[in-house]
């Protein structure tokens, strides 16, 4: 799974673990990844680390590659990473729609969509081999209930949304299954880091919006680990005749 070192993809990583998965984890910091590794070990689970950039090609062939010479099967890709998370809480590229840099906009949009789709293009020939797979992409929310000032992630998430669909329906003959979670705050990931924790991490009215989503939501701010029982369970058997869907665990703060 691409950005597994923390937030969401830690506890993503984590829970796929506890059922039984081994777990590749896919990020840029070795670091940060071994400390997953070593709660993953103390819940009697099997991961490793394969280093490499989401939006690079030939880096998720390599980590494809990889995980195939390392464990000789590819079950579950779960695309988390982001690719470029700064440039989506930048003012140019996250605010009102007269202020924002339509250039930047579209480019961070390619590289997100692109940071999502390479590693299943890299990892689809070998789950064919397998004969099944399951692909779980973890995107926004902003796809599906956008919120003014989210050109560039409403656009970005509700293009994989339906990218998602369109797989679903192409790699079904091959036992493959495709859906998306999305997901709006997320504490303890890196966006909370940068709207509660860090100086300057967002602008103030990203910030405020922040609090009105917390505020509203009925069940409360979902923890990573909360966001992973959902991949979890998509990934697993109990799914398996389940593709296509869209699943949006925010706490009852959006209702589809």
């Amino acid at each position: 799974m691409t950005g597994g070192t923390g937030g969401i993809g830690k506890g993503v990583a984590l829970q796929l673990a506890a059922r039984g998965a081994t777990v590749v984890i896919n990020g840029r910091d070795a670091q940060k990844a071994e400390a997953v590794l070593a709660e993953i070990r103390s819940l009697n689970g099997t991961g490793c680390f394969v280093a490499g950039d989401v939006r690079s090609r030939s880096d998720m062939e390599q980590l494809a590659a990889e995980t195939m010479r390392r464990h000789g099967r590819i079950d579950i890709v779960v695309p988390n990473a982001g690719g470029n998370d700064d440039e989506a809480r930048s003012p140019q590229v996250r605010g009102p729609f007269a202020d924002i840099d339509l250039g930047r906009v579209a480019a961070f949009i390619g590289q997100a969509v692109a940071a999502k789709l390479l590693v299943v293009q890299a990892c689809v020939p070998h789950m064919r081999a397998g004969g099944q797979g399951s692909v779980v992409f973890v995107t926004s929310e902003g796809g599906r209930s956008p919120t003014p000032g989210q050109t560039a992630i409403a656009t970005f998430s509700g293009g994989l949304i339906m990218a998602s669909k369109v797989l679903s329906k192409e790699l079904a003959r091959h036992r493959i299954r495709v859906n998306c979670v999305c997901v709006t705050v997320v504490r303890d990931s890196p966006s909370w880091t940068a709207a509660f924790e860090s100086e300057g991490g967002v602008s103030d009215h990203h910030r405020k919006q922040y609090e009105k989503i917390i505020a509203r939501s009925p069940l409360g701010v979902a923890a990573p680990q909360d966001i992973g029982r959902v991949v979890a369970f998509l990934a697993s058997d109990d799914a398996l005749y389940l593709t296509g869907a869209t699943v949006s665990p925010t706490g009852g703060l959006t209702i589809h």
